[in-house]
């Protein structure tokens, strides 16, 4: 069966049944550990969306996050991998680029916030002016962000706002409620996760110019660009399929992990409080999804102004010198947004639910 039939019964809400041997196997790095907030690309897997396109989808991760999957896609030892862009900007800001550009826009804005107790006297980000923000460490990749909103209001740090490196998890929760901290500077599943934990917050949300920087993209070497466009089209496409599976039909998504790790499986009295954490997880990431898609209905898309703005980031953050020439373009395609978007929303949504 070849990829056009294959699209063509998807299109018509079949189940695609493509034989093994016609497919390439395709391996996605991710910068962490692959758990159940991937379950959307599992999910799409299951469902055929990555085998409609000729492609045998393989996740496989990476720790040391987005530092270590770029040169592995640099060096093309993996095809594709997903990351946020500070590595690649960081590269062109000093006259080094990398052959890698991002290509889809994955979790297309901040993943990142701040979150305080619901009672506290902090309801902008202005008033957190002498307090303690809590972050999972100072080496963390949201760090020049912070620095850069906080710049942005006048105050410094840690002359006006002090970092307090918490770690995540229950340990940096109970920094917030014991008032050691006055606000936790983490991410959105972590919040869910506080939520889900017992942890009353109040969450407040980066200024609108902050918060359209990306927090994870899927980046492919140039070479592969030129010489396999079909392919990058068809992983983005399949992407896009997969995340609108996902939030059709959240329950069935994230048991689509189980599949990829069977020990991640609970028992049956556990079932429930496992999909009930898991889809937290996923909608908090999705709400990055979401959030951009308002702003441009296309999947995968990048406005090449958040490249600019993120580049102003790190300029205020250290990271890249100040004044450096990064071009959008050296950073980000919307070459293959328009074969992204080729499917029927409504169709990938029946065959989820």
């Amino acid at each position: 069966m070849n990829r056009f039939l294959a699209a063509a019964l998807l299109l018509l809400g079949l189940q695609v049944q493509v034989p093994a041997h016609a497919l390439e196997k395709v391996v996605l790095a991710i910068p962490t550990t692959v758990g159940s907030q991937y379950a959307d690309l599992l999910y799409g897997k299951e469902l055929g969306y990555f085998a409609a396109e000729g492609i045998d989808l393989q996740l496989t991760g990476f720790t040391g996050g987005t530092a270590v999957v770029v040169p592995q896609v640099a060096n093309k030892s993996v095809p594709f991998g997903l990351g946020e862009s500070s590595l690649l900007i960081a590269n062109v800001a000093k006259k080094s680029p990398l052959p890698v550009r991002y290509v889809y826009n994955y979790l297309a804005s901040t993943t990142y916030d701040y979150v305080v107790k619901p009672d506290s006297p902090v309801k902008t980000l202005a008033d957190l002016k002498g307090k303690k923000v809590g972050v999972v460490s100072m080496a963390a990749g949201n760090i020049s962000m912070t620095r850069a909103q906080f710049k942005q209001l006048g105050l410094s740090i840690p002359g006006d706002v002090t970092l307090v490196p918490v770690g995540s998890g229950p340990a940096a929760w109970k920094q917030l409620t014991e008032g050691k901290v006055d606000a936790l500077n983490l991410w959105f599943s972590e919040d869910a996760r506080m939520v889900l934990g017992g942890v009353p917050i109040r969450r407040i949300s980066h200024t609108d110019n902050l918060r359209p920087i990306f927090s994870s993209g899927m980046m492919a070497h140039v070479d592969t660009i030129k010489d396999k466009p079909q392919l990058v089209a068809g992983m983005g496409r399949a992407m896009a399929k997969s995340s609108v599976a996902c939030a059709a039909a959240r329950e069935k998504c994230v048991r689509a992990y189980w599949a990829f790790d069977p020990t991640s499986k609970p028992t049956a009295e556990k079932e429930a409080e496992w999909v009930k954490g898991a889809v937290a997880v996923l909608e908090a990431n999705y709400s990055a999804i979401d959030y951009a898609l308002k702003r441009d209905p296309n999947w995968g898309a990048f406005d090449p102004k958040v490249v600019d703005t993120y580049v102003k980031v790190l300029e205020e953050g250290g990271t890249v010198p100040a004044g450096a020439a990064v071009p959008a373009t050296d950073i980000v395609t919307n070459q293959f947004v328009p074969e992204f978007n080729k499917f029927d929303r409504l169709v990938v949504q029946r065959q989820a639910k």
